[in-house]
């Protein structure tokens, strides 16, 4: 019963840290900004993510990958 119950508590714990901690790229608007920049920053967003450092939790590095993408995306030019 208590085994069941610590098992419950995790699987709750784990889905709330999972799933309130995101942080997406997808709201940040590059319609009109260059392609080519958009991919630069793309890519450089997507090594940050996978092998950059980690900063304390995964969503610290995710929320520093994100910032530093919308900066990147704030430098590139105009399409």
């Amino acid at each position: 019963m208590i085994a069941n119950r610590l098992v419950l508590w995790f699987l709750l714990f784990s889905t709330i840290m999972t799933t309130g901690c995101a942080y997406s790229i997808t709201d940040i608007d590059v319609s009109h900004t260059d392609k080519t920049c958009v991919r630069q920053c793309a890519a450089t967003y997507s090594l940050s993510v996978s092998g950059g450092n980690q900063i304390g939790f995964k969503t610290e590095t995710l929320r520093a990958s994100k910032e530093a993408y919308a900066i990147c995306i704030n430098t590139c030019p105009a399409n």
